[in-house]
């Protein structure tokens, strides 16, 4: 025990001497800077004082770009609009357009820019809630926003673009000259902007209702706003209209080809598909049949109970029937022929013997029962 108290208090008296040795040295270090400092002439010590000012000053620069970039800075690249152009996006959610090919910004800070349509090279940009034209090919500003004073404005179809200037609606071309007057009312509807898009000659056109109709190239109206909706011109030039929650379809010349009385109607290459009261069926573009009998879907073969026992419960057959689908509501058709036997008018269908059904009423809710011809028998 004596022995590794001797060791202790060697080891004490060893960091003694070391600790007195470091306080020795550095205060004879200080000293030595001391007396260098005082003898250094003034310029040196004014370049020292010179370069921590310096370093503060760049911090304080290096933290304020990094605030500034945050708030203001780029973040990405958000688009391309051709090959050359891209848009970028700020943290301040404004955009500037660039030329890779010329590495050169071509726009100020912009609100926003869009494509052209198809076929054209202008797109629409926004500054301070003003429209103008841009060339989506170089960026380069083609009418600008706040010189013209636009509302609103829409790209480019078929040489003129439709403009909005105190609440109406006129076109102008690439030159920004005025083709047709500012004679038209504005309206969003439940589908939001129209578009102002001309198609084969034909552009659809709200009045201050919120009603839609057609006018030509010249402004004229071609079909008068009285339609709910009319909807984008397929590519063989007809129009799908609806009028109080039903579908028509106009031609290519603004005629109507069937009258606002159906559920839906798509338009194919080869004809129509209509849906009317539970059925549906496709024609061609002359108003022939050509398949009587379209649905949706087949949800299952239905069967039909035929005994019970306390043993095994109900008993089913399968019968020739099955339950189909248009439109979400449900039909009876003979799966063995493939010929409906009720239009698709039910919420809910079950068999309950060989020759009859339970259906309850899509729009009533209300159960019936029905034959094998689709008859109510009660």
């Amino acid at each position: 025990m004596k022995t590794l108290s001797k060791i202790f208090q060697a080891l004490l008296g060893v960091v003694a001497l070391s600790l007195t040795a470091l306080i020795a040295g550095g205060r004879l270090a200080w000293r030595s800077i001391r007396n260098r400092w005082k003898m250094a002439s003034k310029w040196v010590r004014r370049t020292i004082v010179a370069s921590f000012f310096l370093i503060a000053v760049a911090f304080a620069a290096l933290v304020a770009y990094a605030i500034y970039d945050d708030a203001k800075g780029m973040w990405y690249a958000d688009e391309s609009l051709s090959d050359d152009v891209v848009v970028y996006y700020y943290a301040d959610d404004t955009y500037r357009v660039y030329n890779k090919s010329t590495e050169k910004y071509t726009t100020p800070r912009i609100d926003w820019v869009t494509d052209a349509a198809s076929g054209d090279s202008l797109g629409v940009y926004a500054v301070d809630d003003r429209r103008g034209f841009i060339n989506v090919k170089n960026g380069e500003i083609i009418i600008d926003a706040k010189t013209n004073d636009y509302e609103k404005a829409w790209v480019f179809s078929e040489g003129l673009a439709a403009v909005m200037k105190d609440g109406k609606v006129g076109f102008i071309d690439a030159n920004n000259k005025l083709v047709i007057p500012f004679r038209f009312d504005y309206s969003s509807t439940r589908w939001g902007d129209t578009g102002y898009l001309f198609h084969d000659g034909y552009c659809i056109m709200t009045n201050k209702d919120g009603k839609m109709g057609l006018i030509d190239i010249n402004g004229s109206w071609i079909v008068d706003a009285e339609y709910d909706e009319i909807w984008t011109a397929h590519s063989n030039g007809s129009r799908i209209f609806v009028n109080d929650g039903k579908h028509g379809v106009l031609d290519s010349c603004g005629n109507v080809v069937y009258p606002a009385e159906y559920f839906y109607i798509d338009i194919l290459d080869d004809g129509f598909v209509l849906t009317k009261d539970g059925r549906k069926w496709q024609e061609d573009y002359e108003g022939n049949v050509v398949n009587p009998f379209v649905i949706d879907g087949v949800n299952s073969y239905m069967k039909y109970p035929v005994s019970y026992s306390n043993e095994y419960g109900v008993e089913y057959a399968l019968s020739d029937y099955a339950e189909y689908y248009v439109n979400r509501n449900s039909g009876i058709m003979n799966r063995i022929t493939g010929r409906p036997i009720t239009p698709a008018l039910f919420e809910d269908v079950n068999m309950i013997s060989d020759k009859l059904f339970e259906v309850q009423d899509a729009e009533t809710y209300d159960w019936y029962i029905i034959d094998l011809d689709g008859n109510i028998v009660r």
